[in-house]
């Protein structure tokens, strides 16, 4: 364990020394208690994406035998799966069921994310360098708790990528050979389990190279390439042997369910859907719940396109439309921040109003942080990019609150590690001001969100709005 912790620890002075018992504790704390809330939680089954994901880690095993190699889906990348290969020898040797496997496995990831390399990060680009301290991390994850808790009870790929994108900005500012050898390991697994990571590539390498001796740079960047390519040669190799096709990136595309190019596919659904939720409950009895968007579907008739045909024609349907086409993008924002249930498979329609007047406050109190904050420095800024840019990228797309995972906790990281926005509460005027702007961002979002709901797909109408 001390090992594995001192990998967070930066070597050569980059930043201050952290004590690892600190580390080590929020880790433990916030693995077990998300093990005992998983294990008995009412999620037993694994779902649509969830089963997807553990079904492909049995490609690796053929005649008889393993083999990286026998891996064959063109839609998602071979190493998450392969992650769960690991846990399907684990599960038949100890003999449990498969979601017993994958819950143990993402309570330790949480533990990971919210107690080590969050929190570690936030070290490496604030001013003081200080790690927050124990109570403050585990706030964080106290409030990721609240709002992400079920998901990890399936095996989906996003809290994996978005860990590995943390190691890779985290190992990006550290000294030596390793620290840009993990990089690029970490980076191009960030990748291949999310490709839309790979709107993060220049910001990390950016990061990488700066502040360093030019006589460096090369070793460093070429270190960076060996970690990479570790990673993305088995792919480039499945993708010759078994589709034709000379890249190292997942295709992303499926004979099987008629997708040419899936993020060209999601951009035609995000112009005719504001949010996407998926269903396993009796109560609503569909594998997907569509909230339509008049305003897109409006476009697409009036440009009489049934289907995309390249980035370039979907383009030019933004530039004929560009305040529509706004207005869609900034409607999937609020819907993916606007996290009505913990989970990403609804048993029932149930949405929290406590819950999601917590969230519509902690957005508030994240804007009062920044507006009362230093100016970033250039690695705040850089880390910013590569957290960001993909949620950018996501925007056109058919929205899934999981899509915005990094931005939201962003959010719950600047209420949990920033400083008090004092500022506000020293000024009467100031202070009511706020009280102003919080009560109308409360009912209008309320408001927002309530639209949504009626938006959903006219045969759930009824059974969705009742429960308003």
């Amino acid at each position: 364990m001390r090992t594995l912790l001192k990998a967070f620890l930066p070597p050569n002075g980059l930043a201050p020394r952290t004590n690892w018992r600190s580390v080590a504790l929020s880790w433990v704390l916030i693995s077990g208690v998300y093990a005992l809330y998983l294990l008995p939680s009412e999620y037993q089954h694994l779902h649509y994406d969830a089963e997807n994901y553990w079904q492909l880690s049995h490609k690796f095993y053929r005649d008889g035998r393993f083999s990286l190699l026998a891996y064959d889906d063109a839609m998602r990348g071979y190493t998450y799966p392969l992650v769960n290969f690991l846990c399907l020898a684990v599960r038949k040797a100890l003999d449990w069921r498969a979601v017993t496997v994958v819950k143990l496995l993402n309570s330790a990831l949480a533990g990971l994310l919210f107690g080590a390399v969050g929190p570690r990060l936030w070290q490496a680009v604030s001013p003081g360098k200080e790690l927050p301290s124990l109570s403050r991390r585990l706030l964080w994850a106290a409030l990721g708790f609240v709002f992400w808790r079920d998901y990890f009870n399936f095996s989906l790929s996003d809290y994996p990528a978005l860990l590995a994108l943390g190691m890779a900005l985290w190992q990006a500012q550290r000294a030596g050979w390793a620290a840009a050898l993990g990089t690029g390991l970490a980076l191009a697994l960030a990748v291949n389990v999310r490709p839309i990571y790979l709107a993060s590539v220049l910001p990390v390498l950016v990061l990488l190279v700066l502040g360093w001796p030019r006589r460096t740079l090369l070793g460093r960047l070429a270190w960076l390439g060996v970690g990479a390519a570790l990673v993305l040669a088995p792919q480039w190799l499945i993708n010759r042997q078994h589709f034709g096709a000379n890249t190292a990136l997942v295709l992303n595309e499926s004979k099987e369910l008629h997708i040419h190019h899936l993020y060209l596919q999601k951009l035609k659904w995000g112009l005719v859907h504001q949010k996407y939720e998926a269903s396993v409950g009796p109560g609503l009895p569909t594998g997907q719940l569509l909230f339509l968007d008049a305003d897109g579907a409006a476009v697409l008739a009036e440009e009489g396109i049934t289907e995309l045909a390249s980035p370039g024609q979907y383009l030019e349907l933004v530039l004929r439309h560009p305040g529509p086409v706004a207005l869609i993008y900034a409607r999937h924002l609020f819907a993916g921040l606007d996290i009505s249930h913990p989970t990403p498979y609804l048993h029932r329609w149930e949405p929290s109003p406590l819950r999601q007047a917590l969230n519509y406050t902690l957005w508030f109190w994240a804007a009062l942080v920044v507006i009362g904050g230093k100016r970033p420095g250039i690695r705040a800024m850089l880390l910013l990019a590569a957290l960001l840019l993909p949620c950018l990228a996501v925007l056109p797309m058919s929205m899934e609150v999981r899509f915005l995972l990094p931005l939201h906790l962003l959010l719950l990281a600047l209420v949990a590690f920033g400083e008090f926005p004092g500022w506000v509460f020293r000024d009467k005027r100031k202070l009511a001001l706020a009280g102003v702007l919080y009560g109308l961002l409360l009912w209008g979002c309320f408001t927002w969100s309530a639209s949504i709901v009626r938006a959903v797909e006219p045969r759930f109408q009824g059974k969705l709005v009742r429960t308003m």
